[in-house]
């Protein structure tokens, strides 16, 4: 558990990601439509420039770094160990610019983190936070991922950057928490969101609300997400150890921003 070392395996097979995810998923066969699958998410494709990324993450001490990070908030919140998975980002303007040079991907007992090299580390510690409060969430939240629904989604990703909030500052915060001013997202949250909060995720509209197509801004789900944690006024107070298990139902009825679906 802890920090895989990824940089000896991109030594030798840079140039092969589907190898690479292979050897993550801990089945070959599989690395070809799981590589497909972190692409979305960030993942590099070989490329000259993509190889200057890994050269650069080597020189800034990525995957040590990265590995206190992750002792610091196993530490701190007291959770339990996962597998960390660390490769160069894809230089497109989406994950440079909109996403400032990090993504990632988290399962119950992995994270992926997709980098580009930075003189703020605290970028990489944001980035970091984001992935294993869901990463920690998914561990402790009494429902099986393939019945997450929409719903399930917004609120993890308002979760998510509420801790970012918490640990790093509003300066690290995603861009799409201030994309949108507030009556936007009312629009959008009436003609979209909540006529299709019990959508699972392997629905077609799922995927389409929540990063945003067609009539839906991109990154639309996640202000929505991020606003309705803002909006949440429970009995309890949302400390970063109850926001692992809360339901997401309890956000939208306790919420003082958004009411809950008729």
């Amino acid at each position: 558990m802890g920090v895989i070392e990824t940089n000896d395996w991109l030594e030798q097979h840079f140039f092969n990601p589907e190898h690479v995810c292979g050897m993550a998923y801990s089945e070959d066969k599989e690395g070809g439509r799981f590589y497909h699958y972190l692409r979305r998410f960030g993942m590099y494709e070989p490329s000259r420039a993509t190889f200057g990324f890994f050269e650069e993450l080597k020189r800034q001490n990525a995957w040590e770094k990265i590995g206190n990070i992750y002792q610091k908030y196993y530490n701190k919140w007291k959770q339990h160990k996962i597998d960390i998975y660390i490769f160069p980002i894809n230089p497109t303007r989406q994950f440079l610019e909109g996403l400032k040079g990090r993504s990632g991907a988290a399962f119950p007992k992995k994270l992926f983190l997709f980098l580009s090299p930075t003189e703020d580390e605290k970028n990489w510690e944001s980035l970091f936070v984001h992935e294993y409060h869901h990463a920690t969430r998914m561990h402790h939240y009494k429902k099986d991922v393939d019945h997450y629904h929409l719903l399930d989604s917004l609120v993890f990703e308002g979760l998510a950057e509420q801790a970012v909030q918490k640990y790093c500052g509003k300066e690290y915060q995603s861009e799409w928490v201030k994309q949108y001013n507030p009556d936007m997202l009312r629009v959008f949250w009436e003609r979209h969101y909540q006529p299709n909060l019990e959508r699972k995720k392997n629905h077609p509209l799922h995927d389409q609300l929540l990063f945003g197509s067609g009539p839906v801004p991109p990154m639309m789900g996640y202000a929505i997400g991020a606003d309705l944690v803002k909006g949440y006024k429970g009995r309890r107070p949302l400390t970063v150890q109850y926001s692992f298990q809360i339901p997401s139902e309890e956000i939208l009825a306790n919420n003082s921003r958004y009411n809950p679906p008729s």
